[in-house]
This record gives structure tokens, sequence and C-alpha cells, in this order.
């Protein structure tokens, strides 16, 4: 069995909880680990393994995963010409990867709305997606400040992939330290957009699978001496079990 094969196999048996504490892994790794080829390297082919388990995890057609593997594949033969300094593909390499980041993003959307039946899994894959968001939203601020030096007011001295993450994931969350801030009106829109549907994702997906998974979570929670009582609509209430 290929190493491929062995990983999609934890992805078919894991699924969103596994590709959530990879994700929530690569960022700590991002923070700890020192700028340098060999970790660019290593952390762009944890990209590709988290954002194509996620392509495979959701509902994609067979048409669009073989676009998909085409399109991780040149990123990472784009990645490694970077590394190697054949050529200067700052822009391409961002644009590329920022699209496979949304298209991660589509899949764990479509898996999730057309999931009729909220479970666990669906509330971590929820979750994941909401850290998919912070991630895409980062990729699109490194890209901004690439282009437009100066778009964002940072500290100096850091690793600007890493402070582009940090101000995304701060966003996302409506925390806003102010440590890291907007400067052009593109990346304070951007920066407002982030927020607002950061908010509304929080309320309305993962409110609603919430919502779904109250009943069940009810219906477990019932005392052992209970009965359910059904009402005359169908309800089930639990009863103190009488006198026998």
């Amino acid at each position: 069995m290929s190493i491929i094969e062995a990983y999609l196999g934890l992805v078919t048996r894991w699924r969103w909880s596994f590709l959530l504490a990879l994700l929530i892994g690569s960022f700590v790794l991002q923070a700890i680990l020192p700028n340098g080829p060999v970790t660019r390297l290593t952390g762009f082919t944890l990209f590709m393994l988290i954002f194509g388990g996620a392509l495979y995890a959701g509902r994609t057609g067979r048409g669009a995963a073989r676009a998909a593997i085409a399109l991780l594949l040149l990123a990472l033969l784009l990645q490694i010409l970077n590394v190697l300094g054949v050529a200067a593909l700052e822009g391409p390499l961002a644009a590329l990867a920022l699209t496979i980041v949304l298209g991660a993003l589509v899949a764990t959307f479509a898996d999730l709305v057309g999931n009729q039946d909220a479970t666990a899994d669906s509330l971590v894959g929820a979750i994941f997606g909401y850290f998919v968001i912070a991630a895409a939203c980062a990729l699109l601020f490194r890209q901004m400040e690439g282009a437009h030096p100066g778009s964002f007011r940072l500290p100096e001295g850091g690793d600007l992939d890493t402070q582009m993450l940090y101000f995304s994931l701060i966003t996302v969350t409506t925390a806003g330290y102010g440590d890291i801030t907007p400067v052009t009106p593109v990346a304070q829109i951007s920066a407002a957009l982030e927020a607002a549907g950061g908010t509304l994702y929080l309320a309305i997906l993962i409110g609603r699978i919430v919502g779904q998974l109250a009943p069940g979570l009810r219906r477990t929670d019932a005392l052992p001496g209970e009965r359910p009582q059904t009402g005359a609509e169908g309800d089930t209430r639990s009863a103190p079990r009488g006198p026998s």
C-alpha cells in the first residue's frame, strides 16, 4: 500500500477529525519552525495533504477530483522550483494555493449542507471549515501585502506568512488585538468581510448543526428510571415510572 493510499484510508476512517487535527498542527508548526527552504517545502507538502484530503472527503465529482489532483501536483512543482531558486514564482504559487483552499472549502460546505442528518462528524467538519476560511483569507492577505507592500501595518522582524495567518485568525474570530491593522481600503474591506463572514458562519451553519444535534443529545440523556411518554401529536416526553 502506498503512502497516499494509507493517508486516504485515514481520511476515510476519521474524516474531518483527522483533517482538523492536521490543520491546527500545521498552524502550530508554521509558528515554531524556523523559516527556510526545507520548512517551506515541508509546510507546503502538509498543506497539500490537508486540502487534498478535504477535497477527497467532501462531495466532489470524478472530474473535479482529477482537476484537484492536477492543481495539487502543479502547486508542488511550482513550490519545488521556487525553493530551489529556479524562478520567482511567489505570485502564481499564492494564487494557485488560494484556488486549492477555496476548492477544499467548497467541497467541505457541499458535504455539510448536503448531509441532512447532523452528526458529531458534521460538527467537526463545520469547525474545520471555519479554520479553512481563516487559511484562505490568510493567503489572500499575503497576496495583497506581497503585491502592494504597506497594505497592512505589521510588527517588524516577523515572518510574513505567520503574521498574515495570525491576523486572519484573530479577524475571523473578531478578537482584533490591533497589533496588525489593515491600511489600504481594499485590505480594510477584506478584513471586515472576513469578520462578518466568520460571525455569520458560526450563527448559521454551526448553529444549524448544533440545533439538529440537540434533540438527539436530550434523548440519550434520559434517566434510566424514565420512559418516553407519547403525546397527542406524537411528541415523546420523559415521565417517571409509576408504582408496579
